[in-house]
Parts: structure tokens; sequence; C-alpha cells
């Protein structure tokens, strides 16, 4: 391979030159972006059930996942598409405050819009003026918070007083997404005052090569690369990169990155096997830098 590696291009003023790569915009960026979300079988099955107990008024959903699985999406996903919704306003906190009840609650607080206060029952106060304020507009409140593993025992104590909220009709008032890694499980078997309020439970799995494929495709796809083209990605590099990723989509799109950089740098015109084994031969480093080339 050419001398010209992936983690040197990250340099002042350069810009990878995507056009020759078909895109419109970098195709496997890492960052948690809803438009990028590629729905495997598992993340279908955890949409259409999760979706379905926000808009009955159920109360609280769970999903784990490992870490590279893509909850973070998923939770931004959650939080693009209800927020716009004349019937739904949604929260999203992203990382909880540590061991402190009040803390979280005036995070979510802060989220919706509301004053924070400095006593619980005085903030909880707030969410109850401003849950009869939403009914009267037919609008549900909804709270989804990522890397919910981290939550202590207080803290689900309080978010467990928001779901005991009832609307006039009712129905659960708050409705919950928590997102987090298999170490929630855990940590809701803690505390079953809450656990017992949770309406479903979902867990994203890494991909299967099939879906690996698929990603891949759908991510070239939403870049702006049209599928009349050769293929970018060939299907003989299609196991390589399974196996080298283990099937996380973090992992997939951060190789896949190396791999679009590497073949800007060397001129190369498709990845295939060949291409993935040198490169991960040579480049076994990857992981540890390089990966802000793409901003």
């Amino acid at each position: 391979m050419d001398s010209i590696r992936p983690l040197t291009l990250g340099i002042d003023g350069y810009k990878p030159d995507w056009d020759r790569l078909g895109v419109v915009v970098p195709p496997f960026t890492i960052e948690a972006d809803p438009r990028f979300m590629y729905l495997s079988t598992e993340t279908r099955r955890a949409l259409s059930k999760v979706s379905y107990m926000v808009e009955a008024g159920q109360g609280a959903s769970v999903i784990v996942g490992e870490i590279g699985t893509g909850k973070t999406t998923l939770a931004s996903w959650f939080h693009s598409r209800y927020d716009r919704r004349p019937d739904f306003v949604a929260a999203k906190v992203d990382e909880a405050p540590k061991k402190s009840g009040l803390l979280l609650l005036r995070r979510i607080a802060a989220e919706f819009g509301l004053r924070t206060r400095r006593a619980t029952e005085d903030q909880l106060n707030e969410f109850r003026a401003f849950l009869v304020e939403q009914t009267e507009k037919g609008i549900l409140p909804l709270v989804i918070i990522d890397e919910a593993h981290e939550l202590c025992p207080e803290q689900f104590v309080e978010l467990r007083r928001l779901l005991n909220f009832r609307d006039p009709r009712g129905g659960k008032a708050f409705q919950m997404v928590l997102l987090g890694r298999p170490e929630l499980d855990i940590a809701l078997r803690e505390v079953p005052d809450f656990n017992d309020r949770v309406a479903t439970r979902s867990s994203l799995d890494p991909l299967t090569p099939d879906d690996t494929r698929s990603l891949i495709e759908y991510r070239l796809l939403a870049a702006g690369r049209d599928t009349k083209q050769r293929p970018l990605i060939t299907d003989d590099a299609i196991m390589p990169i399974w196996r080298e990723t283990r099937g996380y989509p973090r992992s997939i799109c951060l190789l896949c990155l190396h791999l679009c950089l590497e073949l800007l740098a060397t001129g190369g015109n498709e990845i295939n096997a060949e291409f993935v084994a040198d490169f991960l031969k040579d480049q076994h480093g990857y992981r540890h830098g390089g990966s802000q080339a793409a901003a």
C-alpha cells in the first residue's frame, strides 16, 4: 500500500475528497445521527415495541445493549421522532448526574425548559404544573435517558415518582425510555418498585454478516452514493470486516471510515477482501487515533 495512511490525514486543512467515492457526506461517521440509523431485525423489534408502549401511555421501556450496538443512535432517533410530533414533547438526558435524585430531576426539568428548584418536592411540583399544562393541550411528555445503567437507586425512586403521575384519563402521564448496557438489568433488580413499572424490555445484539452488509449499503445510500455505481465495498470484503468488528455497528463504521480514508489516500477504486487484509495488517492500531479525520 501507499505510504500515506489515514492516521496522517487529519492534518490542518486536509479535507477528504468524498466526491471521489460518490458520496455527498461521510458515510461512516461514528457520531449518533438518526439519518444513518440502520434498522436491523433487533432494532426494528425494539422500535416497534417501545413506540407502541410510548404511544399507548404504558410508562417505562428499557433497551439494553453492549457498547457499540447503537443505543445512543436509537436514543437520538426516539428524541427526533417524538419531539417533532405535535402530541409529544421529548426531553433527552445523554448522561445522568451522579448519585442524586434531585439533580436528575433538575436535568430533566432543564431539558423540558422548566425552572430548576433546590428542593425535590418543589421540583416535583414543577413537573405537576407542567403536566397539567401539557395535558390540556393533548401533549404527552417523554423522557429519554441514555447510559441509564449508571443510575443509582435514589434516582430510580424519583423516576418512579414521575411515573406515578396520572393524566386526567388515568393513564401514566410521563413516558420513559431508558437505554443502557446490560448492567441496567442488574440495577433494575435492585429497585423492584421501578422494575415492576417497566412495560417492555428489548436488547440490541451485534449484527450478523448479512446485516453488516446491509448496514454498509444503507450508509452509502444515505450518504448519497448512486446504487447504479459499481460497489465501493465488495462482497468478499464483508466477512473480513465482520470478523474484525464482531458485528458491532460502531466498530463497523469506524473500520469502514478508515478503509475509505485509506482508499482515498492510495488512489484505489474499491475496497475488497485483499484491501481489508492489507489495511488490518499495516494499520492494526487504527482504533487509537485518526477518527477525527472525517469531521
